[in-house]
């Protein structure tokens, strides 16, 4: 989730998704057409220095995605708060409610949203 476009995500009834939105204003694809998925997923992960540059001298980050954190997933017209969890790289990631049950999406496009475990998880 990017500091400099403040996504966030709005439900939308008439079409069952999620719509984007980037500093207030409708995010669109080239052709125009609004950015939304079915479910989205905003998961709290680690970011490590991955010991690379990019062109301008910035350190490119490392996602850590084997271990859990907390998650919100927004799916159905709602959020739920959850936890991800994933036991090592050939493993999918399992999500969780607080009394151990499996999150389950609506079928459709999933978006998922890496925040690094120092930033808030905001999904409405």
């Amino acid at each position: 989730m990017s500091g400099y476009s403040h996504p966030s995500y709005t439900w939308d009834a008439a079409s069952g998704t999620w719509q984007r939105s980037e500093k207030g204003s409708p995010a669109t694809a080239a052709s125009g057409t609004r950015l939304a998925g079915t479910n989205v997923i905003t998961m709290s992960v680690v970011l490590v220095d991955s010991g690379t540059r990019d062109p301008a001298g910035s350190v490119v980050p490392e996602t850590k995605l084997v271990g859990s954190g907390a998650a919100v997933v927004a799916t159905g017209g709602k959020t739920i708060a959850a936890t991800w969890t994933k036991t090592d790289t050939a493993t999918p990631v399992v999500l969780t409610t607080a009394d151990g049950q499996v999150v389950k999406l609506a079928p459709g496009k999933t978006w998922i949203q890496l925040v690094p475990s120092n930033g808030a998880i905001t999904v409405g």
